[in-house]
């Protein structure tokens, strides 16, 4: 099973960095996060978006528009793990380093080629 885990930001209320301790701690739970293959990957995403639209057979491609700052992900994680509790567990481990604050989770669907494969219409 892999898990969404994220954070939002929210509007007028700025980020606190991690403290020299909390970046240390982050550093060795990384790592011992990816060398035992929790997590899967780690990654923000950008406020600008691209649009890829089809209609009539025609694609259109545009920027933006971009998303609103409550709506931001800012940062996530995905992780690996054997059940949702195991995968709370991670989840509360990486809140730890980053200080405060909520993270989401999500348990993803259809995250291995097997899901992946269309099933005919009924």
């Amino acid at each position: 099973m892999q898990f969404f885990v994220y954070f939002t930001m929210t509007e007028g209320a700025p980020m606190t960095p991690p403290s020299a301790e909390g970046m240390a701690k982050m550093g060795k739970f990384m790592e011992k996060s990816f060398s035992s293959g929790k997590i899967v990957a780690t990654g923000k995403l950008p406020r600008e978006v691209t649009n890829i639209q089809l209609e009539k057979g025609e694609f259109s491609i545009s920027d933006g528009p971009f998303i609103e700052g409550k709506e931001l992900i800012p940062g996530f994680t995905v992780i690996s793990a054997d059940s949702k509790q195991e995968a709370v567990a991670w989840a509360k481990e990486l809140r730890e380093c980053m200080g405060n604050g909520t993270l989401r989770m999500a348990q993803l669907a259809g995250t291995g080629p097997e899901d992946m494969k269309m099933k005919p219409a009924s």
